[in-house]
């Protein structure tokens, strides 16, 4: 492993993101595939994957499969909403590729085909390289017009039904403004805040298939597994949801961190600030 890869790595802000000489070559992206699945937490299949999502920016997104014990497997995040998920919750708006350490499942292409260009979007896997046209040949899909994909959708206006909201309340319903959710109309967001002060965001990424969806709450701990404070205790979770929401995940959120570290979970009713 590079020197560079490793002093990004051994950062306590770290974020899952690198640039540069670091993701410009195909070295460099197999060093960064390889780095993407030792992240990974397996408990319950053992299999790791990896991922690396390369933005337009010219900065790469690293993702890995994750798998929670005491909830369906439908929880689980696979490697390729990881990556997309980390570009996404770090501002980059188009994906030019995707580097994959196995070839994409089903749910993993469906997922993919929220992103706006998505049948264009190039993706590599174990020495293939192909388009996802070439993958979903018959897709079922809305093609997402720009501005209106996964990655590229404005935020949306919201506030808390209730006057002085707090500040990690505030920053939920912040999140919540910038969640993916053109079918349900439901947004959520999720603050995790650490013991060292530390917050990790997450918003609802939607999925016209809906399984292939993934709540606030996983979104966040994408996030804090992809970072250099993944080891660092949770001290707080903050819900935040519309209060009159056709779907929501807080009891599932609820089941899933109960199960992580036991922390009682604060909720928020949210609505539009027309």
């Amino acid at each position: 492993m590079s020197s560079g890869i490793e002093a990004a790595l051994e950062s306590p802000d770290f974020s899952g993101c690198v640039e540069g000489a670091l993701c410009k070559n195909t070295a460099a992206l197999e060093e960064l595939l390889e780095l993407a699945r030792e992240f990974a937490i397996t408990p319950i299949s053992g299999f790791k994957v990896g991922a690396v999502a390369v933005g337009k920016s010219g900065k790469g997104y690293i993702g890995a499969n994750m798998e929670f014990t005491g909830v369906p497997l439908h929880a689980s995040l696979h490697a390729e909403q990881s990556a997309i998920i980390n570009a996404w919750m770090h501002g980059e708006s188009v994906i030019d590729s995707l580097i994959v350490s196995e070839l994409p499942c089903g749910h993993c292409r469906q997922f993919l085909l929220e992103l706006h260009g998505a049948a264009k979007l190039t993706i590599r896997a174990k020495g293939l390289s192909k388009n996802l046209a070439a993958l979903m040949p018959e897709p079922f899909t809305q093609t997402r017009a720009k501005g209106r994909g996964l990655l590229d959708s404005p935020a949306q206006k919201l506030i808390g039904t209730q006057p002085g909201a707090s500040d990690v309340a505030q920053r939920a319903i912040n999140a919540a403004s910038r969640s993916y959710t053109p079918y349900s109309q439901s947004p959520e967001g999720f603050i995790i805040e650490m013991l060292d002060g530390h917050h990790f965001a997450g918003r609802a990424a939607e999925s016209i298939a809906f399984n292939p969806s993934v709540p606030a709450a996983i979104t966040a701990l994408n996030q804090l597994n992809l970072s250099g404070r993944r080891k660092v205790a949770i001290s707080r979770c903050t819900h935040a949801k519309l209060a009159t929401a056709l779907t929501h995940s807080l009891a599932f959120t609820e089941a899933l961190m109960r199960g992580i570290c036991g922390v009682p979970i604060e909720s928020v009713l949210m609505e539009t600030d027309s």
